[in-house]
This record gives structure tokens, C-alpha cells and sequence, in this order.
């Protein structure tokens, strides 16, 4: 009986030992995989946070636009008129002082002002699969108030 149950012993542990290595195996073919899932999560997280960066700067790049006024129409007939080149100028410094390196575009009507903004943003973990660069664009219009405006009441 002995000798029955050692030989049943033996074929079970052989049957055992030649899964040997197949997790590390399978460990290796998902590592790539957990990385670009890690990746996704936290470059993920830094696009959302470059795309609202864009649309902050993009908003105030066209505040300080429209604030530069034509002052002389503004006196001599009251009319909102924008200065475009001084418009333009302005946006931009804006957008190169609050962020380097982003592009800026502004477009000036004669009631407002647009400014498209767009940035780039390094990756953290997406490089090691070949995304280096995250690029994140907003466009904001901002038109001028000038005085208190209220609305007439009955």
C-alpha cells in the first residue's frame, strides 16, 4: 500500500511543478498593461487639469482685451468701442505672462473680444508608450461694461 500511495504522491507533485514560472510569465506580459492603465489615470487627471488651466487663462486673456477701450469714442459718444491693436496686445501679454510657451490667437469685433489658448503639458507615465505631450485648447469672449447698468423698474 505504501508504494501505491508514493507513486500517487509523486504524479501529483509532477503535475504541480509544471505550472512553475507561469505567473511570473503572466506578470511580465502585464506590466506594460498596469502601466499604461496607470498612466491613463494620472495623465488623465493632468489633461483635465491643462484643459481648465486653458480655459482660465483664455478668460482672463480676454478680460484684459476688452478692457482696452477706444477712451476717446468712449467720451465722445459713450459707445463701447474696442481698440483692437491695443486689444490684441494685451491678450497675448497676458496669455505669455501666465503661461510660457502657449499659443495665443485673438480675434477683436467691434464689441468683443476672443481669445483661443492653447497649451502643452508634459506626461508623467504616458512617455513610456510614446505620448510625451498632452495639448489642451479653450476659447473665451469677454465684451466690455462700462458704468452701472440697471434695469429700469415700472
Amino acid at each position: 500500500m505504501r508504494t501505491r500511495c508514493t507513486s500517487h504522491s509523486v504524479s501529483v507533485t509532477r503535475r504541480l511543478t509544471r505550472d512553475a514560472g507561469a505567473a511570473a510569465i503572466i506578470l511580465v506580459l502585464l506590466t506594460p498593461v498596469l502601466f499604461a492603465l496607470a498612466g491613463l489615470v494620472v495623465d488623465g487627471g493632468r489633461a483635465l487639469a491643462a484643459r481648465q488651466r486653458a480655459a482660465d487663462i483664455a478668460e482672463q486673456a480676454a478680460r484684459a482685451g476688452v478692457d482696452a477701450l477706444d477712451v476717446a469714442t468712449l467720451r465722445a459718444t459713450g459707445a463701447d468701442t474696442i481698440d483692437a491693436s491695443a486689444a490684441q496686445a494685451a491678450a497675448c501679454r497676458y496669455v505669455t505672462t501666465a503661461a510660457a510657451g502657449a499659443g495665443c490667437t485673438v480675434r477683436v469685433g467691434t464689441d468683443t473680444v476672443t481669445v483661443e489658448v492653447t497649451t502643452h503639458t508634459p506626461t508623467v507615465l504616458l512617455g513610456l508608450i510614446g505620448v510625451n505631450t498632452l495639448h489642451a485648447a479653450s476659447t473665451a469672449t469677454a465684451a466690455p461694461a462700462t458704468g452701472v447698468r440697471t434695469a429700469e423698474g415700472p
